[in-house]
């Protein structure tokens, strides 16, 4: 009897005694059984960003730093955007009907590998002073402000176990505006 390698994985049954079997589309037998092994293999092989028990890595068990790029995704698609969907939506049905990674990661997200803050994104002034005039000069950004600083900032600092940035009380590393808006360039003088 012939022995051929597949059949150290499959067992002599599948060496069919050294005849390779022929099934009606004319696929051997071997390469059948090579096939649902493959497959069987990856239903027990954990998928990329996700632990043993089939939930995904993140915060708190995982730093947000510490993550790969991979497991960054999954989390993101798993955690960040079914819960911030309903809050941007909540906020404006109209505008955010379609919420995706390009609302946040802006149109060339995928290109820059997801990295913040995104390039499609309001940037907001530099400095204090330049915050507080867009506020009383722009009709629209104390009702915007007040949704970042109320809604997004909470809800993303959580998801990414981070505090939030206190104007009161900076810490190092809290989760803030400019980790998702760009800052205006300095006014030259």
């Amino acid at each position: 009897m012939r022995i051929r390698p597949f059949s150290i994985l499959m067992g002599p049954a599948s060496t069919g005694l050294g005849i390779a079997r022929r099934t009606r589309r004319g696929r051997s037998k071997e390469r059948f059984q090579v096939s649902c092994l493959i497959v069987t293999a990856l239903l027990f092989v954990p998928s990329v960003g996700r632990r043993a028990d089939g939930k995904t890595v993140g915060p708190p068990e995982v730093a947000w730093k510490a993550m790969t790029y991979q497991q960054k995704k999954a989390y993101m698609k798993e955690a960040v955007a079914p819960t911030m969907k309903p809050i941007f939506q909540s906020f404006d049905a109209k505008k955010f009907k379609t919420f995706n990674c390009a609302t946040c990661h802006g149109a060339d997200g995928a290109d820059r590998k997801f990295k913040m803050p995104s390039h499609d994104i309001h940037p907001l002034p530099n400095t204090e002073e330049g915050f507080k005039a867009k506020l009383k000069s722009e009709p629209t950004w104390p009702k915007w402000t007040d949704f970042m600083a109320k809604q997004v900032e909470p809800a993303m600092g959580k998801l990414l176990d981070l505090p939030v940035f206190d104007p009161k009380k900076p810490v190092q590393g809290a989760f803030s505006c400019g980790a998702c808006h760009r800052l205006e360039a300095a006014k030259s003088e």
